[in-house]
């Protein structure tokens, strides 16, 4: 009996971590308060410190190496994550650490793999026969350096501390893992470098709805892995400190079924600025899957005039270009539009490229304001002005109606 008890006590230690993490005032996850299981195990225990070592690829010349250079970023994931029971699923000790926060609102984290909804893709944007209506849902994670700057942040999940300038140290990968549902159900055959891929569940919004849609309207359905997109704090990409690039899944299926059909589409070191035509130099683009990605009318270029960018993504952005916009408040910089784009508020704190913090820190903010947690206000939520009250106080009907017409929440975030 003695025994029994212990074994239980252990297993509440280990399991402590994340039920600890979540902040104590916040009910209305759409992850972990929707009553669907079995609920991913993600890590939110995030490190204090870092004992990593060189990385493996700070001697690989990512310029002249690309893949390379992605291949060995890759071999740090591989051992961690794998494909069981129609799911991705951890080691149950894999050091890599996703972000608090991202589980709230029409686009929060649903709770199978902890998914959060992305852009829908435009016609013909993931293939020359892909139609609008499919949905693209992704979970992001940071590896041990990356997760120290999240502990520092996410110290206090009720209050997280910003700093003026959020710096992730040198070896920091970031990566997320992009799922769709754009070849299955009516859009069967419709991406076929997809073709025969694993099939994973996930409870996100029924079939067609493009557009954020209320949560309690989700439904558990089948989605095929597309991307794998990988962030690098490298001090070696001397213009940005940061190396993107994309792995696509291509079939057909072979080996795991997850990493051993992960192919290296694009790498992105900086920004090639002033270029407008077609010399760019600092982005890569894999020519053996190339046309397979882009090339038509509707899709002439994965990134802006062919810079860097995964076929989920926006092509009148890049990997950098997006993620440059990481900053509180949110940034109108980082994708070309027609016309005279808006300016930018003042920022109060540069994130460092990570759209993860700077999109859970606004879902945050938004909860607090829809009345979804309790107790003082956030103050990084009146510094960065989402929201001025002096407390989150539950909101009526009638406040409820309003905070949603002036939602400033208004966008589909890359993490």
């Amino acid at each position: 009996m003695r025994v029994a008890i212990i074994i239980s006590f252990i297993a509440g230690l280990l399991w402590s971590g994340q039920a600890d993490a979540r902040c104590k005032t916040f009910s209305a996850s759409s992850m972990y308060d929707v009553g669907i299981s079995p609920t991913a195990a993600w890590r939110t225990d995030y490190p204090s410190s870092s004992s990593a070592g060189l990385p493996a690829w700070s001697t690989i010349p990512f310029a002249t190496e690309p893949e390379h250079y992605m291949q060995a970023v890759l071999e740090t994931v591989r051992p961690y994550f794998h494909y069981k029971d129609n799911s991705l699923v951890g080691t149950g000790n894999e050091p890599w650490w996703m972000s608090e926060w991202m589980d709230y609102g029409k686009l929060g984290r649903e709770p199978l793999m902890g998914l959060t909804k992305e852009l829908a893709p435009r016609t013909h944007q993931l293939s020359q026969t892909s139609q609008a209506g499919s949905q693209v849902w992704a979970v992001n994670f940071y590896n041990d350096p990356g997760a120290v700057a999240l502990h520092q942040v996410f110290a206090d999940p009720c209050s997280p501390a910003v700093p003026e300038k959020l710096l992730f140290a040198d070896g920091t990968v970031a990566i997320k893992f992009l799922f769709t549902d754009a070849n299955l159900g009516k859009f069967a055959g419709q991406v076929d470098y997809l073709n025969g891929g694993p099939v994973y569940k996930a409870h996100i919004d029924p079939e067609g709805i493009g557009f954020p849609a209320e949560t309690s309207g989700r439904k558990t359905r089948d989605v095929n892995l597309l991307q794998l997109d990988v962030g690098v704090r490298d001090n070696n990409a001397t213009s940005t400190g940061w190396v993107f690039g994309t792995f696509v899944w291509m079939g057909p299926t072979k080996g795991d079924g997850l990493f051993d059909n992960l192919v290296p589409a694009v790498l992105l070191w900086a920004e090639d600025e002033g270029v407008v035509g077609d010399d760019i130099k600092e982005s890569w683009v894999n020519p053996a899957i190339k046309a397979k990605l882009s090339g038509w009318k509707e899709r002439p270029f994965l990134g802006f005039q062919g810079r860097a960018n995964g076929p989920a993504d926006n092509l009148n952005s890049s990997c950098l270009s997006c993620h440059a916009a990481a900053r509180l408040p949110l940034a109108a910089v980082g994708i070309a539009r027609p016309g005279k784009n808006p300016a930018n508020p003042p920022a109060v704190a540069a994130l460092d490229y990570s759209l993860q913090v700077r999109a859970a820190i606004e879902r945050m903010c938004q909860a607090c304001e829809d009345g979804a947690m309790d107790g003082a206000t956030p103050q990084i939520c009146s510094k960065a002005g989402y929201f001025t009250g002096p407390q989150c106080v539950p909101a009526s009907a009638d406040q409820v109606v309003a905070s949603q017409r002036v939602r400033k929440i208004h966008s589909l975030p890359r993490e």
